[in-house]
Parts: structure tokens; C-alpha cells; sequence
């Protein structure tokens, strides 16, 4: 009797921390089809999800390090993921842009130069890309 309570106690806690895997998976979907269509509404940690889906940990580590220091908002992220992509925002940063710099090509029509980014993130910051060529990352 006692093993059947056992076991019944396993498949009981088994099948909770399935459900719970489940239920946060579909709460994170929902969150970002939810700042898809609104990114006024993005957070840090919203921006540090979609940086880990592209990204090493050490870029992730770098982007978000230079996010704090330079008081980077979520928005202004979530904005330059959508348009240039998680590597361009690595170079962009490794290039030595700040806030401002992100904002700027944000404002442009144009798109920024990502062969000129890439060869300068690469000579600031080689440690970022393990030995890569940067415009592989681009």
C-alpha cells in the first residue's frame, strides 16, 4: 500500500511539473505575440529572452551589461531586434555605440552599415565572437 501511495505522489508531481513547463511556456508565447504588437510595453526581460534565442551567453552578458551602464530602454531594444537583429545589436554596441547611436539609425530610413559594424566590433571586442569573422555573425 505504502509504494502505491508512493508512486501515486510521483505521477502526481510528475504530471504538476509538466503541466507548470507547459503553462510557462505558453505565458511567455503569449507575452511576446503581446509586445509584438506593442512595444511600448517591453521589459528587460522580454529583450533578454530574445537575445538568448541568437546569441552566445557571452554576448547576451555583453549587450546586457552595456544596456545598464548606458541606461539603454527596453523599447529602444525591442525596436533595433526587430529591425537589424541581435547580432547587428551586439556590433553595434562592441562598435562603441551608446543610446544615442541606436536611436539614431532608429530614426533613419536607412539601415546601418553592418560590414563597417562588424569589422569594427571585431577589432574592439574579438573576446564576443570566439575567433569568428564578425560579418559571419551579421
Amino acid at each position: 500500500m505504502t509504494v502505491m501511495v508512493a508512486v501515486a505522489g510521483l505521477v502526481a508531481w510528475l504530471a504538476s511539473g509538466t503541466a507548470s513547463a507547459r503553462s510557462r511556456r505558453r505565458c511567455e508565447e503569449r507575452r511576446r505575440r503581446s509586445v509584438h504588437r506593442d512595444p511600448r510595453t517591453a521589459n528587460l526581460l522580454d529583450v533578454e529572452r530574445r537575445l538568448r534565442e541568437g546569441l552566445t551567453d557571452r554576448q547576451v552578458d555583453f549587450v546586457l551589461a552595456r544596456v545598464e551602464r548606458d541606461g539603454i530602454a527596453a523599447r529602444t531594444l525591442w525596436t533595433w531586434l526587430d529591425r537589424f537583429g541581435a547580432p547587428a545589436l551586439v556590433a553595434a554596441l562592441a562598435s562603441g555605440w551608446g543610446y544615442g547611436g541606436l536611436v539614431r539609425f532608429l530614426d533613419a530610413t536607412g539601415q546601418p552599415d553592418l560590414d563597417e559594424l562588424s569589422v569594427l566590433a571585431r577589432l574592439a571586442m574579438p573576446e564576443l565572437y570566439g575567433g569568428q569573422d564578425a560579418r559571419a555573425d551579421l
